[in-house]
C-alpha cells in the first residue's frame, strides 16, 4: 500500500516558514510580517493571513530518542475501510518522509520515527483497547481515530494516559473541548452543516428528509444541517429526521418512512424541490441495494441524493456493487478542502493505486503524522503531557500537504471551504469527480461549469 520512493522534493519545504534547528536545541518558526496565503478548494477561493512575528519553540538539542513509534487507529474492515486503507498508506508514507528528513538535520542518527496501525473497525471498545496497548507501550501520540463515536469513548482514557489523538476525520462539534488530549485536523460540523444546507438550498430543495447515523457524527451533524436549512429557508420549508442505528446493515424498518415522507413532501412542494441527505458511511450500499428492491423509484427522484464527507469520496461505494446504484441517484456529497498546492500533488500523483487516491482525510492523517513527530521532537521526549501543551504552537506554524493546519481554541482546526464531489450519472463511469465547491467567506456555492448536478 505504500508508493515508491520518499517524496524528497517536498520533505523540506512542508512548513509556513522555515524550520530552523539550532546548535543550542532551539528551533523556531520565524516570520517578520503576516503572510498572505490563497487557498482554492474546488471552484471556491477564499483568502487568510497567518500571524506574524516569532513563535520560538524548546527542542531538546538533537537528544538520543531512539526509536519513536506514532499509533494509528483505522478501520480497515468496517464501514470506513475505503477511507481506512488511505489512511493507512498516508500516514505509512508520512514515517517515511519525516525519516528522510531527519537525515538532514541534527537529529541524524539519533530519532527514527515508525507508525504502528491498528485496526479498530469502528468498534469503541475495540478502539479503547487498542488505545491502552499504545500507552502500556510507550506510544504518545496517536493518528485517530477516524470518527467521532469512536473519539468520543476513548477521549476519557486518553486524557487520562496523556496519549495524544491527532484525528484527521472526527467532526462532531461535541468533541470541540478546549484543553483536553483531542486535536482535530478537520474543521468541525458546524461548518459542514452550513455547507450542506446551503447546498441544498442553492440547488432549489424545499422539502427535505435527512437520513442519518444515530451516533456522535451523524446526530450532530443533523443538528447543525436542519438548522441551517431552516434559517435559510424559513417557513417556506420541511425538514423530515430519519435516523437510524449505527451498526444497522438492514434498512427494511426506515424504508417505508423514506418513501411516505417522501411522497407527502413532493405534494406539498413538487418533486423538483424534494431532496434526500444521507449522512452515512459506506452503509449507505445496503440502503440502497435495499430501496431499489422495494422503493425503485427513490433511486430516480428529480433531485439528485445529497451527501457529506462520510461519502465523499469512497471508492466502496462506487464499486462494481453498489457503483450503478450511486449513479441513479447522483450523489453530491461535501467534504473539507485541501490546498491543490504543488506538495499536495507530489504526495498525491505517486499513489498509482485508484483506492488509494487522494482525498482531505488520507492527506490529513499524512500532516497528523508529521505534527505529532515535529511536536515529540520540541519537546526533546517522547512526552503525551508535553506534545499536548507544544502542537497548537506546532500546527500554527506548519503549512503540510493539507494547507495552514492552525487550530482553533478547542484544538480543531480553523474552519475552511469545502469541496462536493459527485458521482456521474449513467452510462459514463461510476467515479467520484469534482463538481463544486462552498466558500466559507460568501456561504456561497460555486458549481464547475457543467458539473452540477440536473434537476
Amino acid at each position: 500500500m505504500k508508493r515508491s520512493g520518499a517524496s524528497t522534493a517536498i520533505v523540506a519545504a512542508l512548513f509556513v516558514v522555515g524550520l530552523i534547528i539550532g546548535a543550542a536545541g532551539v528551533y523556531a518558526f520565524t516570520s517578520t510580517s503576516s503572510k498572505t496565503t490563497t487557498i482554492t478548494s474546488g471552484a471556491a477561493t477564499t483568502t487568510v493571513t497567518t500571524p506574524g512575528g516569532t513563535v520560538t519553540l524548546s527542542g531538546g538539542g538533537g537528544a538520543n530518542l531512539g526509536t519513536v513509534t506514532i499509533g494509528v487507529l483505522t478501520d480497515l474492515t468496517s464501514t470506513l475501510s475505503s477511507e481506512g486503507g488511505r489512511v493507512q498508506a498516508y500516514a505509512e508514507q508520512a514515517a517515511t518522509d519525516l525519516n528522510t528528513w531527519v537525515a538532514t538535520t541534527q537529529w541524524a542518527g539519533k530519532v527514527t520515527f515508525k507508525v504502528s496501525v491498528v485496526d479498530y473497525a469502528l468498534n469503541p471498545t475495540t478502539a479503547d483497547q487498542e488505545l491502552k496497548a499504545f500507552a502500556a507501550s510507550g506510544v504518545s501520540v496517536v493518528v485517530g481515530p477516524l470518527n467521532s463515536g469512536a473519539a468520543s469513548a476513548i477521549m476519557g482514557d486518553a486524557n487520562k494516559l496523556n496519549v495524544v489523538l491527532i484525528s484527521p476525520s472526527s467532526t462532531s462539534p461535541a468533541l470541540a473541548i478546549p484543553n483536553d488530549y483531542l486535536f482535530r485536523t478537520a474543521p468541525d460540523d458546524v461548518y459542514q452543516g452550513q455547507a450542506d444546507a446551503t447546498m441544498m438550498y442553492s440547488n432549489g430543495v424545499r422539502g427535505l428528509i435527512i437520513v442519518y447515523r444515530d451516533d456522535t457524527y451523524g446526530a450532530g451533524l443533523y443538528n447543525y444541517t436542519s438548522a441551517d436549512f431552516n434559517t435559510a429557508g424559513g417557513s417556506g420549508v420541511t425538514v423530515d429526521a430519519i435516523p437510524y442505528s449505527s451498526t444497522a446493515t438492514s434498512f427494511t424498518n426506515i424504508l417505508p418512512t423514506i418513501n411516505n415522507d417522501y411522497q407527502n413532501l413532493v405534494s406539498k412542494y413538487g418533486a423538483n424541490a424534494v431532496a434526500i441527505d444521507a449522512i452515512s458511511f459506506e452503509e449507505l450500499g445496503y440502503l440502497l441495494t435495499e430501496a431499489k428492491a422495494s422503493y425503485p423509484s427513490l433511486l430516480t427522484t428529480p433531485q439528485p441524493w445529497y451527501g457529506t464527507d462520510g461519502e465523499n469520496g469512497d471508492t466502496a461505494l462506487t464499486n462494481s456493487t453498489y457503483g450503478s446504484l450511486m449513479q441513479s441517484i447522483r450523489m453530491a456529497a461535501t467534504v473539507f478542502g485541501y490546498d491543490n498546492t504543488s506538495k499536495t500533488l507530489s504526495v498525491c500523483r505517486d499513489f498509482t493505486n485508484p483506492s488509494l487516491s487522494c482525498d482531505s482525510y488520507a492527506l490529513g492523517a499524512y500532516d497528523d503524522v508529521w505534527l505529532g513527530a515535529l511536536s515529540i521532537l520540541d519537546c526533546g521526549a517522547n512526552s503525551g503531557s508535553c506534545v499536548q501543551q507544544v502542537l497548537p504552537s506546532v500546527a500554527a506554524n506548519y503549512f503540510g500537504v493539507t494547507g495552514w493546519t492552525a487550530l482553533n481554541a478547542a484544538g480543531d482546526r480553523n474552519g475552511g471551504d469545502f469541496q462536493i464531489g459527485c458521482v456521474e450519472a449513467a452510462p459514463a463511469a461510476a467515479n467520484w469527480y469534482l463538481c463544486g465547491g462552498w466558500s466559507a467567506t460568501s456561504n456561497s456555492v460555486t458549481w464547475v461549469s457543467g458539473m452540477q448536478p440536473s434537476t
